[in-house]
């Protein structure tokens, strides 16, 4: 047999027949077993209503015993999904926002059903070639097509609201000037996926992975103006935040917050706590600042300071869990809040200041001999000693914390943190730890 290449184009009533016929076969054993999502199926409907073309289907045809068989090589994700629409298996749900929203096919009107039955398709059809060198050919599609990242697909899935608000935040001048992603990254629009995590954090807590993404891109593609309007406010504050925090002196970009697992704990902290009442107005963010460089020093994987420690191994183990994620952001609210709220820190984070405060980690190359912020003399004994702050203080920050001899403390002169002595692994409070999900 002659083998040939030919271009051929079919209507959709076509490959029906054909399938009907009992004569194509769509997954062939060298084709891959990935389902499209329910978005994807919806939005190729929406394609083919809207008379849009699509690409080439790739086929091989042969003839047995007088009938012409094809094989679906390339393009079985979207001839599955045609039919299984032919036969009423999904309606033109969300993102679909067109005139037929809510119909499955025998649902349309009469002259819609009639477009989408003729819609044309091109073929790219191999005749005469064996079962090996069909898989070659699938295999040579393949290898060399250049693979759409799980952004981009959701780009062509999920138009709407939610997608253009994250485009349109993911080019804030601070994210620009602090370079947090490569020109390479925005080319896969890596930025605005980034972005997308943290709006759903905002809207619903810390998530697990991007699992959950497509579900906030669909939620909110048809986003009511006042609540994005409210959204993209506390986006543009938390921003207005990390601006003040990191100043062009000592830019982002310099620190380890830079990183995407710290950010995103970053964000969503300094969200929670705006959301309980508390701001940077009105005080000298210095020394939260001090402490947030002092945190970039100590947080490593091989850090003498177990806490850190800990933080920074939830940045590499499974950094994109709802547990990790949960848990270095209270973490950082611990420091974050004694300038947000004005509070010294209680429960876990009481227990984090101290064990920090009295470690002597020589975070900046500072001596271990500590001296008592009272009388002077050195203290280095946990049984013996506390960590306080002058009253008055306006906030509460390590870098603005005493140790004193316990001997030494004046309740007229000090506030003295009240936390206990242990070497407990942090837990903030586990009954705290509730993933809300949309």
């Amino acid at each position: 047999m002659i083998k040939k290449w030919s271009t051929t184009q079919h209507a959709i009533f076509d490959i029906r027949d054909w399938k009907l016929g009992g004569r194509l076969e769509i997954q062939p054993d060298f084709q891959r077993r990935e389902v499209w999502s329910d978005a994807a199926k919806i939005m190729l409907m929406d394609t083919i209503l809207g008379q849009i073309p699509m690409p080439k289907a790739f086929v091989a045809s042969t003839i047995v015993e007088g009938k012409l068989y094809r094989t679906v090589i390339d393009g079985q994700q979207r001839i599955s999904s045609i039919l299984d629409f032919l036969d009423d298996k999904f309606a033109l749900e969300a993102p679909y926002d067109g005139p037929y929203k809510g119909m499955k096919f025998s649902d349309l009107p009469q002259e819609a059903k009639d477009a989408f039955i003729q819609y044309s398709i091109d073929f790219n059809e191999a005749i005469g070639f064996s079962d090996d060198e069909l898989r070659e050919t699938y295999l040579r599609l393949n290898k060399y097509a250049f693979a759409l990242t799980k952004q981009e697909l959701r780009r062509a899935d999920f138009p709407g609201d939610f997608l253009r608000m994250a485009e349109h935040l993911s080019v804030h001048r601070f994210f620009e000037g602090s370079k947090i992603f490569t020109i390479a990254a925005r080319r896969r629009f890596k930025d605005v996926e980034f972005v997308s995590e943290l709006i759903a954090g905002l809207l619903a807590g810390p998530q697990e992975k991007q699992e959950t993404l497509d579900t906030f891109y669909l939620r909110y593609s048809k986003w009511e103006s006042d609540g994005a309007q409210k959204l993209r406010d506390r986006f543009l504050t938390v921003v207005k935040d990390l601006a003040t925090l990191f100043p062009p002196e000592a830019p982002l970009n310099g620190t380890r917050y830079k990183q995407k697992s710290d950010l995103y704990s970053l964000v969503i902290a300094i969200d929670e706590l705006r959301a309980e009442g508390g701001s940077l107005e009105g005080i000298d963010p210095e020394p939260l600042r001090k402490d947030l460089r002092m945190l970039d020093h100590l947080i490593e994987p091989e850090s003498d300071a177990p806490d850190c420690r800990d933080y920074a191994i939830k940045c590499v183990s499974q950094a994109n869990t709802y547990w990790s994620r949960w848990w270095r952001t209270k973490f950082l609210k611990a420091f974050l809040a004694g300038s947000y709220l004005r509070q010294q820190p209680t429960d876990d984070a009481a227990l984090l200041f101290f064990r920090l405060a009295t470690g002597n980690h020589m975070p900046f190359g500072e001596p271990t001999v500590a001296l008592c912020g009272d009388c002077g003399k050195e203290t280095n004994r946990h049984e013996d000693e506390v960590v306080a702050w002058r009253r008055g203080s306006p906030v509460f920050q390590l870098d603005n914390a005493c140790r004193l001899h316990r001997g030494c403390v004046n309740g007229e002169k000090w506030i003295v943190l009240d936390g206990p002595v242990s070497d407990a692994p942090l837990t903030f409070r586990k009954t705290d730890q509730q993933q809300v999900l949309i």
